[in-house]
Formats: C-alpha cells, sequence, structure tokens
C-alpha cells in the first residue's frame, strides 16, 4: 500500500476550499486570527501551525481580488458569539463552555458557533 505525505493533500485541499468559497460567494468574512498568539501556547502550536491559518487567508485573498470578490476580515474582539443575528442584542456575559443560548430581548434561540457564523450575513447592520 502507498500512502501520500499528509502536507501535499493538506495544500490540495486548503487550494480546493479557497477557489470553491471565491466561486460561490460575493462576498466572504473572515476573523483577524492573532495566529502569532496562539502560536504561543506550547500545548496549540504544533495544530495551530499545520492548520495553515495564514496560508487560508493569503490565497482567499489572492483569489478573491482576481474574481472581484470581497473579503472582509472581522476584527478578533467582535462579540460575534454573543450577538443575536436576530436582532443585534448583545449578552453581556457568556462562559465559553456556553454552547447554546436565547436571546432576552428576541427570544431566539442560538448555537453560539453557528450564530457567530450568521451574524455577518448582516454585517453592517450590526457593526
Amino acid at each position: 500500500m502507498h500512502t501520500l505525505p499528509l502536507q501535499p493533500i493538506a495544500a490540495n485541499a486548503l487550494h480546493q476550499l479557497t477557489t470553491d468559497l471565491v466561486e460561490r460567494f460575493d462576498v466572504i468574512a473572515i476573523e483577524d486570527l492573532n495566529v502569532a498568539g496562539m502560536l504561543k501556547n506550547h500545548k496549540l502550536a504544533r495544530v495551530i501551525a499545520d492548520m495553515g491559518f495564514g496560508e487560508f487567508r493569503r490565497q482567499l485573498e489572492y483569489k478573491a481580488s482576481r474574481r472581484g470578490v470581497t473579503v472582509v476580515v472581522v476584527n478578533r474582539g467582535y462579540p460575534s458569539s454573543k450577538t443575536c443575528s436576530a436582532c443585534g442584542y448583545k449578552v453581556p456575559k457568556m462562559p465559553l463552555s456556553g454552547r447554546e443560548w436565547t436571546c432576552p430581548e428576541c427570544h431566539t434561540h442560538h448555537d453560539r458557533d453557528t450564530n457567530a457564523g450568521s451574524i455577518y450575513d448582516t454585517w453592517p447592520r450590526f457593526r
């Protein structure tokens, strides 16, 4: 049995993903991750380095510019996971362990990660 090294497979997957994104969307929002800070965490450094966040962003921005797609880089301090994507209410405090929550204003129930992603569908509204 012949196995391929992981690096070329991962690089190809990254190219396919970024190409797919710029072909399907006119506007793409990504978070401005503090990769350098994440690499300082010795428990996570190897995993973070292997994920290629920097290369993902580089490829995405390059391909987007060639296709006329807008890439919006969102400030990592924006509270997207605790801002209601339905009404814009911001929950004052939410522990990282809280994976689901219900908005006290409009009573919409949210999965933390799904809500954080969908908040950018209405991005200009909640800036």
